[in-house]
């Protein structure tokens, strides 16, 4: 290796001029952002080989920006379900736990990952606008992404889940052995009776929360850590505020 005689002052660009037997080469190196790239690649790797595998089908339709029940004068359900992610992604263990996230109607997308920052600032994302299309979310998450668990939360009736042999999609499920918990927000009764289907077929838990602000502090107790807690009944639906607990 010959002399060098200039180096670049940008640290990530990386290259470096050298004298080497009379002539000038130019060398690269690894930069740092080349190496947080590297890294990040790396992660996604790993994510569809961890254990837990979870793939988040959130209601990202208009009624989400509504009010979270009656006289309810403090933040809107989308906003609640923000703090409800982000709650759930820190109480993960990240080196065991991926997570992806789909929204109804279709508009927010991430692929499995266990990068916690990138799930929260993608949750955050979400918008509230247009209708409820759930059944095509959970037809396509399954084609999507390769999970061992899936989680609904909607606080209305899917509008495209109304066609003789529209529950056929949840057999995927079944062969797969992949549950759907469901989670049903706000005070309308509207899609409750499906999302407790939905749970029924696939094996899942289906929960029902009126207190859309306790749904946002509960929905970290479907992280793998602590769902075990809501299968084996030694926590009630009192104890998270919620309307009702299904198993």
């Amino acid at each position: 290796m010959g002399n060098i005689i200039k180096k670049d002052d940008n640290p990530n660009a990386g290259f470096a001029i050298t004298k080497d037997d009379g002539k000038l080469r130019i060398g690269s190196k690894t930069s740092p952002f080349q190496q947080r790239a590297k890294q990040a690649q790396a992660q996604a790797n790993d994510a569809v080989t961890l254990p837990n595998r979870l793939c988040l089908m959130l209601d990202g339709s208009s009624s989400m920006h509504g009010e979270s029940g009656p006289g309810w004068s403090g933040p809107k359900k989308i906003d609640l379900l923000h703090q409800a992610i982000e709650n759930f992604v820190n109480r993960c263990n990240l080196s065991d736990t991926a997570i992806a996230i789909e929204t109804f109607p279709k508009g927010t997308h991430l692929a499995m990952t266990n990068v916690g920052i990138s799930i929260i600032m993608t949750a955050q994302s979400i918008n509230a606008s247009g209708d409820t299309p759930m059944h095509y979310c959970v037809e396509q998450s399954i084609s999507e992404h390769s999970m061992t668990r899936g989680i609904i939360v909607s606080d209305g009736e899917a509008t495209d889940w109304r066609y003789e042999g529209a529950d056929e999609v949840l057999r995927k499920y079944n062969e797969g052995g992949i549950p759907i918990d469901t989670v049903h927000i706000g005070d309308s009764t509207g899609g409750e009776e499906l999302l407790r289907r939905i749970a029924k077929i696939t094996g899942g838990i289906y929960c029902k929360f009126t207190d859309v602000g306790s749904f946002a502090t509960a929905f970290a107790y479907l992280t793998p850590g602590y769902r075990a807690m809501l299968m084996n009944g030694s926590v009630s639906a009192a104890d998270l505020g919620a309307d009702e607990i299904n198993r």
